[in-house]
C-alpha cells in the first residue's frame, strides 16, 4: 500500500560496493573562543565527490554548508562573575543544510535525530533523506565557574526527500522525515573541552539522554 519498488541497497550485483570519495572543505571562523565561544560566527561550507571506479561505479556529489552566530548577553545575573569580565552567557544559533546529487547510497543518505542533530530523537530516528535542513538555537550560562548549562531548540527536516534514497530507508523505518526536540543540557568543564550532557523531548513526547564532547557548535 505504500506505493514504493523494492530496490536493491547496492549499486553492485554481489551487494558490495566501492565508495572512492575526494572531499573539499573551506571554513572562516571569527569566534572568540574556539572551545566556548560567546560571540562572533563560524561558517563550513563542504563538497564530497565521488570518483566512478571499482564495484558498483558509484558517481555521486555531495554538499554541505553550516553557519553558526554568537551573541553574548546577560540573561541572568551572575553574582561570581566580576564586572570587567567576559560575558560567560551567550545565545548561540545554527543553521545547516545539504544535498546530494546523482547516485547516492542509502548508506550516505543524510540521517537525522540524535545529539549532534534533534535531540529527543534516537540517532538517525528522525529521517534519511537525499537532503536536509538543521536549525538549532541555544542559550549557554554558567551555573558555577566549571559547570554550565544550556536551554535548546532543534528543528531538522529532509525536505520530502526520503523517496529519492535508493531503497527508500527512512520510508520503509517509518521515520517522520521532519521534528523538532528542546530541552535542557549541562556543560561540564574539562581539558579536552565541554562534557555535554543533555535531557530532550522530542514532538511526539518522547525523551531521551544524550552525551558528548564538546559544544555542538
Amino acid at each position: 500500500g505504500s506505493g514504493l519498488v523494492t530496490q536493491p541497497l547496492a549499486f553492485s550485483d554481489d551487494g558490495r560496493d566501492d565508495l572512492f570519495t575526494i572531499s573539499f572543505g573551506a571554513a572562516q571562523d571569527f569566534r572568540n573562543n574556539p572551545l566556548r565561544p560567546t560571540s562572533g560566527y563560524l561558517m563550513r561550507l563542504g563538497i564530497e565527490q565521488t570518483i566512478p571506479v571499482g564495484s558498483g561505479s558509484i558517481f555521486f556529489t555531495r554538499l554541505r554548508g553550516s553557519y553558526s552566530y554568537y551573541i553574548p548577553t546577560d540573561l541572568i545575573d551572575l553574582g561570581f562573575i566580576e564586572e570587567d569580565q567576559p560575558k560567560p552567557q551567550a545565545l548561540a544559533f545554527n543553521v545547516q543544510a545539504g544535498t546530494a546529487f546523482e547516485d547516492l547510497p542509502p548508506y550516505e543518505a543524510f540521517v537525522l535525530g540524535g545529539s549532534n542533530s534533534v535531540r529527543g530523537y534516537e540517532e538517525g530516528e528522525l529521517g534519511a533523506g537525499r537532503s536536509y535542513f538543521q536549525a538549532t538555537a541555544e542559550y549557554r550560562f554558567p551555573i558555577i565557574p566549571a559547570v554550565g548549562a544550556a536551554l535548546f531548540i532543534d528543528y531538522g527536516t529532509t525536505i520530502k526527500s526520503q523517496r529519492s534514497v535508493r531503497g527508500f530507508p527512512g520510508t520503509v523505518r517509518g521515520l517522520p522525515s521532519d521534528g523538532y526536540g528542546y530541552g535542557l543540557g549541562v556543560r561540564i568543564q574539562s581539558p579536552v573541552g565541554p562534557i555535554r550532557v543533555d535531557y530532550g523531548v522530542n514532538n511526539d513526547g518522547d525523551s531521551r539522554l544524550h552525551f558528548g564532547i564538546g559544544e555542538r557548535f
